[in-house]
């Protein structure tokens, strides 16, 4: 009877652990939507941490993890989580998780991958007719042109305004009131009632700073209503008035803004009004002005909105407004401006009549890239990217001139920008100059910065380039030390075991070493095997401006294996894995090297070393396969070397 009693008992004290171990878990997870909601990211992305430390398995909450740090703007983060419901049983139930991991792969710079996640989607989704299948069609048939300006430079050099200016929390939209006295809208300021309690969350102020002292002061309480978010500072190219945005927190947490215009009488700006002419709509937001002059017969104020009659998600409009401050109805830009995705921040440079913006709809290397679009007084011509060092991978806007037009800023959540958090959470201003004054800035896509391709210096960049292969690939257990398989194909289909791979190396794995190991997957495939693969389009590139200044190059690889098979078999292993980057050669950018690897001007030459390189600590056992297959350790090993680039004389 005691026996039944004891057993009763555990019985007893399980099932209330798994209960109370239910309710935390639930209470974590609510604790976290209720966070996503008001907007709030970093405090949702803790509380799902906290409810997967209970079960890490639930697909919702790995999806619902990944949507908080991509809006948190942590994307390398944000990719990890999505990887994990992509490949999970469950996948079908969360279609976007394949949708946002291609976009985290192009806001890390990995083209290639991207456009294949893309073009997945897109090929999944095709009957489809929403925002979604449209966005994943357009960036799978444009991503090579994206590979192709990230690869591209401008003559602008930008670097980022330091301290003084920046800060941890978001620092964004410039404007310049003459070339040294600086506006600028930052969200460091964490909001207290008039009692001085604290709300809990932070808002935007407009700050003043003379850029030779930089010291920035936050403009008065007319301008910068305590309660509300106040940014994005537009000045009038005669200094007479500014319009910006106010953006009150409402109860649905969401923000709607409008605009607002104050006017500089004796040296300080008047209690600012709202601007007039239907450009304030309400159920929409108004916000990011741009003023440009039309001499004497006024304005033109330029903004974005989401407001009916657009052409999708927030398009850029434009109100004329006399000299007098009448407003006319707002008209929409249309094409070629604005697209089916969202257009932000425009600026126009009067002096030249060119409209700088940013916008997710048209080709970039990133999310937000900025453009220009010239008016030739009937339209405007098709926006041109304005490359690196102005765009990256991420978010690129609020671009603005000085007065000079010798120099700008912009705002960018890229890597070595200040923050807290996130390498990305959060936007700090860059300064940037520019040669150019008399003439319109060039922003048309100039060819690569010339180099001395007969230079070794200029292929060091590159070296070593190392590929990497799956167990036993080209054409497991073959004898032959050739192939006719490419090293494009071999790429594919490696990355599509990825999944193979994860599940291989946790098995019977639970708990942080469970974490610990999915790490380490994930950290191989997209930091070596990834990236490596897009290092290489990049130095095919450069082989094909030599091969065509006449330039004769022989590349030497050497390649190796896991000591998983024979010596004498990983020798020949290796020699198939250099032909599949011979034959990859052959078929890059629809052949155009292979009529150099006919006429010997462009060599491969093969230095095997079979597994004689592999380390010590790496498994050979073959009933081991957990570490002689998918242990990271023994794939980093299954990999091709270019180690040396011998650069002959030209033809």
């Amino acid at each position: 009877m005691k026996h039944y009693r004891l057993i009763f008992f555990l019985l007893s004290v399980l099932l209330s652990s798994l209960q109370v171990s239910a309710q935390t878990y639930k209470a974590w997870v609510t604790a976290g939507d209720k966070a996503f909601e008001k907007r709030h990211y970093a405090e949702a992305i803790s509380y799902y941490y906290k409810a997967a430390e209970f079960e890490n398995e639930d697909v919702a909450l790995l999806f619902k993890t990944g949507e908080a740090l991509r809006m948190y703007n942590d994307y390398d983060k944000a990719a990890a989580w999505y990887t994990k419901v992509v490949f999970s049983e469950k996948a079908d139930q969360f279609p976007l998780a394949l949708f946002y991991l291609a976009e985290m792969r192009k806001y890390a710079g990995m083209y290639p991958e991207s456009k294949q996640l893309f073009e997945k989607y897109a090929g999944m989704h095709s009957a489809d007719t929403t925002y979604f299948e449209k966005k994943a069609t357009y960036e799978a048939a444009h991503m090579d042109e994206a590979l192709q300006i990230s690869n591209s430079h401008s003559e602008r050099e930008a670097e980022q305004a330091g301290g003084n200016i920046n800060s941890v929390y978001s620092d964004f939209s410039g404007a310049y009131f003459n070339d040294s006295i600086y506006y600028y809208s930052s969200l460091r300021f964490l909001y207290e009632n008039t009692k001085g309690s604290n709300q809990g969350y932070y808002v935007t102020r407009i700050l003043k700073t003379d850029l030779n002292h930089p010291s920035p002061q936050t403009e008065n309480i007319l301008i910068n209503l305590p309660e509300a978010h106040n940014s994005n500072i537009a000045i009038s190219p005669d200094l007479k008035f500014m319009v910006f945005s106010r953006c009150p927190e409402s109860g649905d947490y969401r923000l709607s803004c409008e605009l607002l215009e104050s006017r500089f009488e004796n040296g300080i700006w008047t209690k600012p009004e709202p601007v007039g002419g239907g450009v304030n709509m309400e159920g929409y937001t108004s916000t990011q002005p741009a003023i440009a002059t039309r001499g004497a017969e006024g304005y033109t104020l330029y903004f974005i909105s989401d407001r009916p009659g657009g052409m999708g998600k927030m398009d850029i409009w434009k109100s004329d407004r006399s000299t007098a401050g009448i407003y006319t109805a707002p008209a929409n830009l249309g094409a070629p401006v604005n697209t089916f995705d969202d257009e932000a921040t425009p600026f126009y440079d009067s002096p030249r009549q060119l409209l700088y913006f940013s916008s997710y709809g048209h080709t970039g290397m990133g999310g937000l890239d900025v453009f220009s679009s010239a008016w030739n007084g009937k339209e405007y011509e098709t926006p041109v990217n304005l490359l690196p060092p102005i765009n990256s991978s991420v978010n690129d806007l609020y671009f603005t001139l000085a007065p000079d037009t010798l120099k700008g800023s912009f705002a960018s959540n890229r890597k070595g920008s200040m923050y807290i958090g996130s390498q990305t959470c959060c936007y700090d201003i860059y300064f940037f100059k520019t040669a150019l004054k008399d003439s319109v800035i060039a922003d048309t896509v100039p060819p690569e910065p010339e180099q001395d391709l007969t230079v070794r210096a200029s292929y060091d960049d590159f070296l070593p380039l190392v590929l990497y292969f799956d167990n036993d690939y080209p054409d497991p257990r073959s004898r032959r030390d050739t192939t006719t398989a490419d090293y494009l194909s071999l790429y594919n289909n490696y990355l599509e075991k990825r999944p193979e791979y994860l599940s291989q190396f946790t098995e019977g794995l639970t708990g942080s070493k469970k974490d610990s190991a999915s790490a380490l997957i994930e950290t191989f495939f997209t930091d070596s095997v990834i990236m490596s693969f897009n290092r290489l389009e990049g130095f095919c590139n450069k082989l094909k401006r030599a091969m065509n200044e006449g330039i004769s190059i022989t590349l030497e690889v050497r390649g190796r294996a896991s000591p998983l098979a024979k010596t004498e078999y990983n020798v020949i292993l290796s020699r198939r894995r250099i032909a599949s980057l011979y034959n990859y050669l052959r078929i890059y950018d629809n052949g155009v090297l292979t009529s150099f690897l006919d006429s010997g001007q462009l060599v491969v030459k093969e230095v095997p070393a079979g597994e004689s390189l592999a380390g010590t600590d790496i498994s050979d056992e073959l009933k081991d396969k957990r570490n002689s297959v998918y242990n990271p350790k023994a794939a980093t090993e299954r990999r091709i070397e270019l180690i040396n680039v011998v650069i002959g004389k030209k033809e």
